[in-house]
């Protein structure tokens, strides 16, 4: 547990770091939302850890498919409610616009959106046959199909986001969305907690393959939110891409 929890304080420090480096002088009015978007961090990543070491708190079972890959769904649930709490309480702060929170599309975005999706798909499909093999366990197919998507896209590229969109508000176009760093940020945030931290003997170690598929894909999530306007899109490409990563590793 110790491990798990200085990966996080650390990731956590690394993008305070790029983030007073981008806000400068604008760091004193950035107070609120800095502490807003640490606490969503820290508030999520805490939840799963706690619901992993206590079982009791678990409201279905964590499983663990060969050795590694754990379906938290408890964590992930408990996240998502405590997101939206949080969200109703900021709610003069940070809309559900700047969220996502809204299944209106921007006007000629479902085409466009539609095929990253399915490119990400295939994409996920062709790593995944070429990936190491493992039973197969619908449960596990079922979490990773829902959780993570519904989990991860609201904290990352809702909340955290919608937050750093406010604080760094400077966008360039790309591709008929209008990216700015906190697409940046929070997919080098994505990244680094897949693929960046510390064993139980404290060294540290580094999946640089982790670390670039997972920016590449919060990168991808990220343009979809923004393009679309809505959580929706990311949320169906993160369940599609983890779904059929592992599906032709099971069969």
């Amino acid at each position: 547990m110790l491990a798990t929890l200085l990966t996080k304080v650390v990731i956590a420090a690394i993008v305070l770091i790029i983030l007073l480096a981008l806000l400068g002088r604008r760091i004193l009015r950035s107070g609120v939302f800095l502490f807003i978007f640490f606490f969503i961090y820290i508030s999520d990543n805490f939840l799963m850890v706690v619901t992993i070491q206590y079982p009791s708190l678990q409201l279905i079972p964590a499983r663990t498919w060969e050795g590694y890959l754990t379906s938290n769904w408890s964590g992930k649930l408990y996240s998502i409610v405590f997101a939206f709490v949080l969200l109703y309480f900021s709610r003069r702060v940070l809309s559900r616009d700047e969220i996502g929170l809204t299944l209106r599309q921007k006007e000629g975005s479902l085409l466009a959106c539609g095929l990253v999706i399915l490119t990400l798909t295939g994409w996920a499909r062709i790593v995944g046959i070429n990936s190491p093999k493992g039973k197969f366990d619908i449960l596990t197919l079922g979490y990773l199909a829902l959780m993570p998507a519904l989990n991860e896209e609201l904290v990352y590229r809702g909340c955290l986001l919608g937050i750093l969109n406010k604080l760094l508000p400077q966008k360039i176009n790309l591709f008929g969305a209008w990216m700015g760093w906190g697409a940046v940020v929070t997919s080098l945030l994505f990244s680094l907690l897949h693929g960046f931290g510390f064993n139980n003997d404290l060294s540290i170690y580094i999946d640089a393959i982790a670390l670039r598929n997972s920016f590449v894909s919060g990168f991808i999530f990220a343009w979809l939110r923004e393009r679309s306007g809505s959580l929706l899109m990311p949320v169906i490409a993160h369940g599609m891409e983890d779904f059929f990563f592992f599906l032709p590793r099971m069969l």
